[in-house]
């Protein structure tokens, strides 16, 4: 007997195939059987007495994988991931952009701790990558999780900020806290180029720590060290560090932003002009024209040369602002119309005006009577060093032709926020909580960008083969359980800009690992997500 039969749908198996009338059996947390129906009739499966969940015609397909998450630290405060789980993500790839919280060393800790200010606070109990996983298994979790190891980490546990080559035991030492790593379960290496210290890392240095991630059959995950003007150099620098450690590319958020509006289809060519030269390597994308992250991303390697506090000296120092304007206009000259603030810090202004959140710079910097640069160095450096931005740098056609792409997946940039409580504040991206449904309704169901059964594949099969998941990312017999019951005529991404904490309307079901998740539309408070480690 099974543990739950799932009847009346359309099945969606994640590889891309036509949909059929069909349902599926649940046994120990996996797919034991899939069977074909005639449509509104039960089939055999649900005849032999097993609960049933009927699907109402709608869309049954494999769980969402996000394969872009920052959820890492946010699943130790928040493990019922409600803004991931209600949008349909049954797993999350976390430690990207070189931003892992694990390993941690006494140099780094204090410095791990001071980039997570503002979110709930969690006891650091954990030292090495294999404890990290312990301590989210072991407190449960909502998801599935694939963790990979920080470069930008590692670089900060052995050498702190400091803007220099590392020294030949320095090298060392960070290349055995990667094996170890990995070891430990790490599915690859990640780097964010544009974040200190990773930023402080030559080719070099970043291909001796991919090697040994190679060696143990490991991905290379990067955030471009340019996604503006220069993103043809640094997607060929990512390329050429898939050559040297003979590793397959990841390329996060693929874009063509800023000063590469327009460049959509350059960045494909070069991708696809790699792959035919035997260059293992794929992107995931977000669905949106907006990204997001730090304000202090923006600021020049330099300022940030010592770590957070000698960036707040040096943004403090009147005589050094005019070298960091000149050096930030070089890399995004309309900044202040393009960037919103998701939270205001109205200490600046010593205002108490709660509307001027997600507002553009030069709007708020008006409001306050502040010239929009004086209004940026004193959130950095008076309110908070890790202000962040939304920013609308993209063209939408780019993000379409992107988006079709088959070398490209979909992956949030995003973390499992909560609506109630502190993980609920300010305005960030909607992408924490629209990015799957906003596939599937905007550019599937309104543009005809993708068909819905390519979506799917998208966000599902394609990523589990990336990652090396034999038996995840399908609806087939002997994969785990994984799976979205959703209507395809109303899923809806209900996130905006202006108000980005709801959740998606549409999502009826969710299972992970076999256990309900999400039952009509409402989180159920499960944690039956399992850690994965690379074996």
């Amino acid at each position: 007997m099974y543990d739950l039969v799932i009847t009346n749908g359309r099945v969606f198996d994640g590889k891309g195939n036509p949909w059929f009338w069909g349902e599926i059996g649940v046994k120990d947390g996996r797919i034991q059987a899939v069977a074909r129906i005639r449509p509104g009739e039960a089939g055999a499966l649900s005849q032999n007495g097993a609960p049933v969940l009927d699907a109402g015609g709608h869309a049954v397909s494999p769980g969402f994988i996000d394969m872009h998450s920052h959820s890492d630290y946010p699943l130790l405060v928040n493990p019922t991931a409600d803004s991931k789980i209600m949008q349909g993500v049954t797993m999350e790839v976390v430690g990207q952009c070189g931003g892992s919280v694990a390993p941690v060393t006494r140099r780094s800790l204090p410095l791990l701790k001071a980039s997570r200010k503002g979110m709930p606070e969690t006891e650091w109990d954990w030292r090495s990558f294999g404890q990290y996983l312990d301590r989210v298994q072991s407190q449960g979790v909502a998801v599935n999780v694939v963790a990979l190891v920080g470069h930008g980490t590692i670089r900060m546990g052995v050498m702190g900020y400091d803007r220099r080559a590392p020294s030949k035991e320095e090298f060392e030492q960070m290349r055995r806290m990667v094996r170890d790593a990995v070891s430990e379960g790490a599915y690859g290496l990640s780097t964010g180029l544009i974040y200190a210290p990773g930023s402080y890392a030559d080719t070099e240095e970043i291909t001796g720590f991919a090697q040994e991630c190679s060696d143990a059959g490991g991905l290379y995950f990067t955030h471009l060290r340019a996604e503006g003007e220069k993103v043809l150099s640094a997607i060929e620098e990512a390329l050429e560090v898939g050559r040297r450690a003979r590793i397959p590319v990841q390329i996060a958020h693929l874009k063509a932003f800023g000063l590469a509006r327009g460049r959509g289809a350059d960045v494909l060519a070069l991708l696809a002009r790699a792959r035919s030269e035997g260059v293992d390597v794929t992107a995931d994308q977000y669905p949106y024209a907006a990204s997001s992250t730090g304000l202090a991303a923006f600021l020049p390697s330099w300022v940030h040369e010592g770590g957070r506090e000698k960036m707040v000296e040096r943004l403090a120092d009147p005589s050094l602002r005019p070298r960091i304007k000149a050096d930030m206009l070089t890399g995004h000259p309309d900044w202040a119309n393009d960037f919103r603030v998701p939270w205001t810090e109205v200490q600046v202004s010593k205002c108490e005006d709660q509307s001027l959140e997600g507002r553009r710079i030069q709007e708020i910097a008006g409001s306050v009577g502040k010239d929009p640069w004086v209004l940026v160095f004193d959130l950095l450096s008076i309110v908070d060093a890790g202000t962040s931005v939304v920013i609308h740098g993209m063209d939408e056609a780019d993000v379409e032709l992107i988006m079709r792409s088959e070398m490209v997946t979909v992956g949030s940039d995003g973390s499992a926020l909560n609506p109630v409580g502190p993980l609920g504040q300010g305005q960030p991206h909607p992408r924490n909580y629209g990015t799957m449904p906003r596939v599937l309704a905007r550019y599937v169901r309104e543009k005809k960008v993708l068909t819905l059964p390519e979506a799917i594949r998208k966000m599902t099969s394609a990523q589990a083969a990336r990652l090396g998941l034999r038996d995840r990312g399908e609806i087939r017999e002997g994969c785990w359980a994984d799976i979205v019951v959703f209507d395809p005529e109303r899923i809806k991404d209900m996130a905006t800009f202006e108000r980005p904490h709801q959740f998606p309307q549409g999502i009826e079901w969710v299972m992970v690992n076999g256990v309900v998740a999400v039952r009509d539309g409402r989180h159920t408070g499960a944690l039956a997500g399992k850690v994965l480690r690379k074996a």
